[in-house]
């Protein structure tokens, strides 16, 4: 059995639910399990329909409303015709279209966010797009079943982080999954859609299709789990920087994580790690090159690439936030309590430097207050410093190799970039590095020509 992920990109319109679904059916004897995210674009209009009610703008989130009702409809009309398939899947869209008004007929009732109405709005998406595909498949004259995930992804939250439960959800998808399976009939799911324990509606977050896919494939023991996006897999760089990029045949797990949490744009930070406990291979495959390889992403496998640098990854929105206190020297129990007022205002540590009375950390600025800075002021003097970003360079084989790290720093330093705060270890298989924004592209430029372009044209 294998798990095949396909994001927004994949689906987005007529023709590109008719590629998706011409795939699917190539892989029909290794029992697919689908999962889908909303047709590209939808969860950010289901999101600004929801801004628009709260701000008082009814008129502005009905039209949005419309729009989707309009959009989704038309697809279904152009993947069938007529008949009772596609009467059965109006039935449906209708209940769902009338679920998107009661949604905003409540939060425009109420005044305020209700992360439960929240959750129930942003979620439509998903149901919308995997009921439509799967009326299509069947309309192909395939045996497929459209299953609800939200009863089988159940989660906790802890501090504030959405945690799986692993153990239910296991129970729960051999409940509701597998007796399809062994009936070889196609299933189609939904990504990002969750419940809580309590039984309230629930998300894995943006992008969390990603996140599903890789936990149905863990606690189902798939062959492979499979991402499809519109990529060839993952690549030495970002494209829109460096367009004659390529995609990495292999990678290890670890080298996907690190690009994953550090910026890489084709996988969910968080989609590997189920994977990774349990052993199971993903593989990074274009829905629009179906033919293509893509990336294989293994426990672990022999390099024979002869460059020791494998990808950058990078991520923007960054602040460096320094706090210069004599406390520092006498308390360690204040680098404690500084993290906690970080976590109590929802910002993510990326790095730390430590000296004698200086601590340094980076965070994802993503706006908001900044009453976080006046209580760090207690300890000491503060100094936030915003318009960063996070570059990370990845590869297996640049764990204890000193000489690699001056080569990238004597680079850039010779180019005129300044690198703010370096961290790395001696096992690690990264080098991560804080530059400003303004330098990412020259920086990113220069380490691909350097040390991945030269090494991949000996190949």
């Amino acid at each position: 059995m294998i798990i095949m992920k396909f994001g927004g990109s994949s689906i987005k319109d007529v023709s590109a639910m008719k590629r998706v679904a011409k795939i699917v059916e190539s892989k029909i004897t290794q029992q697919p399990l689908v999962v889908l995210s909303a047709l590209g674009g939808v969860t950010d209009q289901l999101i600004l329909a929801h801004r628009m009610t709260l701000a008082g703008e009814k008129e502005r989130a009905s039209q949005i409303a419309d729009e989707l009702v309009h959009r989704h409809r038309a697809m279904a009309k152009a993947l069938i015709p007529s008949g009772v398939i596609l009467e059965q899947l109006n039935n449906y869209l209708d209940s769902e279209f009338r679920k998107l008004q009661t949604f905003l007929k409540v939060t425009e009732a109420i005044k305020v966010e209700s992360s439960e109405v929240y959750n129930g709005l942003v979620g439509i998406g998903e149901l919308l797009s995997s009921h439509i595909f799967d009326a299509y498949l069947r309309y192909l004259g395939n045996q497929s079943v459209c299953v609800d995930v939200r009863p089988v992804m159940q989660i906790s939250y802890l501090q504030g982080e959405i945690v799986p439960e692993l153990d239910k959800i296991k129970s729960l998808a051999h409940l509701y999954y597998v007796p399809y399976l062994k009936k070889n009939q196609l299933v189609v799911t939904q990504g990002f859609l969750a419940t809580t324990v309590e039984g309230a509606p629930a998300t894995l977050g943006r992008d969390g299709s990603d996140y599903t896919a890789s936990i149905l494939g863990a606690v189902l023991q798939a062959d492979e789990i499979q991402i499809w996006s519109d990529v060839d897999g993952i690549l030495s760089a970002d494209p829109t920087i460096i367009p004659q990029a390529r995609p990495l045949t292999f990678m290890t797990f670890d080298e996907a994580c690190e690009l994953a949490y550090f910026g890489a744009r084709v996988l969910h930070p968080a989609t590997i790690q189920p994977a990774v406990t349990h052993g199971i291979p993903v593989r990074v495959l274009n829905s629009l090159r179906p033919e293509e390889k893509g990336t294989l992403i293994l426990p672990d496998y022999q390099d024979k690439a002869p460059q020791a640098i494998r990808s950058i990854a990078y991520k923007e929105g960054i602040s460096l936030v320094t706090v210069e206190s004599s406390k520092l020297l006498l308390s360690p129990k204040l680098i404690e309590e500084i993290f906690e007022i970080l976590t109590k205002h929802g910002k993510k540590v990326y790095a730390v430097n430590k000296a004698a009375t200086k601590l340094s950390v980076t965070i994802q600025s993503n706006g908001g207050s900044t009453e976080f800075i006046k209580e760090l002021e207690t300890f000491g003097h503060v100094e936030l410093e915003p318009n960063k970003v996070v570059v990370s360079v990845v590869g297996e084989r640049m764990k204890g190799d000193p000489q690699l790290t001056w080569q990238i720093i004597r680079l850039l330093h010779e180019q005129g970039i300044r690198i703010e705060l370096i961290s790395q270890f001696n096992k690690q298989i990264s080098m991560m590095f804080i530059i400003d924004e303004a330098d990412i592209e020259k920086t990113v430029h220069l380490i691909h020509e350097q040390f991945i372009a030269l090494s991949m044209a000996e190949v």
